[in-house]
């Protein structure tokens, strides 16, 4: 370092304020190719920093909870780790914007004896779904997206598709449909290996695995059939990926995590944060078992609809955002037009059962609005707002969502317990 610091001054005797003026000419022309470079990637860049937090509650009593009550929850989850029916988990409760449960069980990793923390970074699975229809209202919102828009305007490759064995085009497939799960693409259970290869596939790229998509027919007309699909979302992310000429990394940033400050949620995590989600974990012959984990492997195509990286504070402030209409902590991200629409009804003859945009929904009022949302996905996390109790839960877990099931549902139902329905909610 030194030899080269004595070389500099050398030179720079010898040639003068030449050198001097050069030099200084060169330093400015580059920095002023690099600092809009740098100021774009640290606002384009996921940033892993701390974690935005829901404030916790001071006073339980205030919210009608006991200790009691609360310890009942810890209870559910020391007896599902005690008998090793998980590994380990985490859970979050929020009553009307405050945090009165917020607690980890058991071991991340069963091998290294690494404890799930409250702060543990999961792959979330189909929990990705409400995110993904969250980015695309934002951007219906900014007149860079339609609901109503033929995904064919953006994808040509879907123009004219066929429903299998038509020979005329079915209509045209919509934004909306791609996120309610009404489009015409066949499910995720009892496919081809070839169809599963499709969103499963982590080696390619998502424009290829769209393209791949769009080769095959549709299994019924747009717009009449609930069926839950994973290709639906991988189009409607594709489609966002046109739309704004940008990766979905950097538009679901832009749109929806930088603004709500969701620091450590993304689709591409360093590869230093993955090494921290180990594989997940199957009961086998009454013990549980190690299994391979998509969070091992090197991620180079984003499923839309499947793939996002989070932790439980930050998808509680999601929740509550939804919770609050569109607003977080003074802040608005969504119109209260736009979270409605995603609690709506979008396919009348499945009146119960529909989709909204991005939800399953529950507790259906008589004009279609579900004041139940909720998502779960295949690695064992679940997400819930209810409206009528102004809850928020968050379960994480590194194992198969129905593997979890049970332990998940006890303590959904002693949470409702907790807070029965008030009067006239």
């Amino acid at each position: 370092m030194k030899k080269t610091k004595l070389a500099i001054v050398m030179s720079s005797k010898r040639f003068g304020n030449k050198m001097n003026v050069t030099t200084s000419r060169f330093s400015r022309r580059r920095w002023g190719i690099w600092i809009p470079l740098i100021a774009y990637l640290a606002v384009s860049l996921p940033v892993f920093g701390q974690e935005v937090k829901m404030p916790a509650a001071t006073d339980l009593h205030s919210h009608g909870v006991t200790q009691d009550q609360i310890e009942s929850l810890s209870e559910i989850m020391h007896q599902a780790v005690q008998q090793e029916l998980i590994a380990g988990c985490s859970f979050l409760v929020a009553h009307k914007g405050e945090i009165i449960y917020r607690k980890a069980f058991g071991y991340a990793d069963l091998e290294s004896k690494r404890l799930f923390t409250t702060d543990e970074l999961c792959m979330i699975a189909s929990v990705s779904k409400p995110f993904l229809a969250t980015v695309l209202m934002v951007l219906v919102e900014q007149g860079k997206v339609k609901l109503e828009d033929p995904v064919a305007k953006y994808l040509p490759e879907f123009k004219g598709k066929r429903v299998e064995g038509s020979k005329s085009p079915a209509r045209p497939m919509t934004v909306r449909h791609l996120l309610s799960h009404t489009a015409g693409f066949w499910g995720n259970k009892g496919i081809t290996p070839e169809k599963m290869d499709l969103i499963r596939n982590f080696e390619r790229p998502l424009a290829e695995a769209v393209k791949g998509i769009a080769e095959y027919d549709l299994v019924y007309e747009p717009g009449t059939k609930y069926q839950y699909s994973g290709s639906g979302y991988c189009v409607a992310g594709r489609v966002a990926e046109v739309a704004l000429d940008q990766s979905l990394e950097e538009i679901a940033q832009d749109a929806l995590f930088r603004p709500l400050g969701l620091n450590r949620t993304t689709y591409l995590p360093l590869k230093e944060a993955r090494k921290t989600v180990p594989a997940r974990y199957l009961r086998q012959k009454g013990k549980l078992q190690k299994q391979p984990s998509m969070a091992e492997i090197e991620l180079r195509f984003i499923l839309p609809g499947g793939s996002l990286f989070t932790t439980l504070d930050e998808l509680a402030v999601f929740a509550q955002m939804h919770l609050n209409n569109g607003v977080y902590n003074g802040k608005r991200i969504l119109s209260e037009a736009s979270v409605t629409e995603m609690r709506r009804l979008q396919i009348p003859k499945e009146r119960r059962r529909a989709y909204g945009l991005g939800w399953f929904r529950g507790d259906v009022s008589e004009s279609g609005l579900a004041d139940l949302v909720f998502h779960g996905g295949a690695l064992g996390a679940h997400l819930q707002v209810d409206r009528r109790r102004e809850v928020v839960c968050v379960f994480l877990v590194h194992q198969t969502g129905i593997q979890v099931l049970d332990q998940k549902n006890k303590l959904l139902q002693q949470v409702n317990k907790i807070f029965p329905v008030p009067n006239g909610r």
